[in-house]
């Protein structure tokens, strides 16, 4: 059909002439309301990114790091982990902490959730802190 009469058929109808692929040999136009057909594609894009996957999640350690607040926040991890999410474990180094305290905490983090999680490599000095990547188990 040609651009005239669809615009003729689209004004008879009261609705808009949308253009959907410009690109196509000849392009390709939907009869269809406007407002419609946003709306559409807002919702498309919403599905899209609640599908896209699992995001990276973060947890922070301090060096000098309770029992209780270690278990409160392992705990969190193995929440993300559980829900399929990478979690990226950071040890904040603060005042005179030595490098061998940040690896022993990394090591019962790390001792912790061996049996649920891997990791692509090991733990990494960025700075003054140490962190390491794992993900969940397939």
């Amino acid at each position: 059909m040609s651009r005239q009469e669809a615009l003729k058929e689209a004004q008879e109808r009261d609705l808009d002439l949308i253009e959907i692929s410009p690109k196509a040999n000849p392009p390709v136009a939907k009869i269809m309301s406007w407002s419609k057909y946003k709306y559409e594609l807002t919702k498309k894009k919403k599905e899209r990114k609640k599908n896209k996957g699992s995001e990276q999640k973060e947890m922070w350690f301090k060096a000098f790091i309770d029992t209780g607040d270690f278990d409160h926040k392992l705990k969190r991890v193995e929440e993300f982990l559980a829900k399929k999410h990478p979690v990226k474990i950071q040890i904040r180094a603060t005042g005179r902490t030595t490098q061998e305290h940040l690896g022993s905490l990394m090591d019962r983090i790390l001792e912790r959730l061996g049996d649920k999680t891997e990791s692509d490599a090991k733990p990494k000095k960025e700075g003054r802190n140490l962190s390491v990547i794992l993900r969940p188990k397939k």
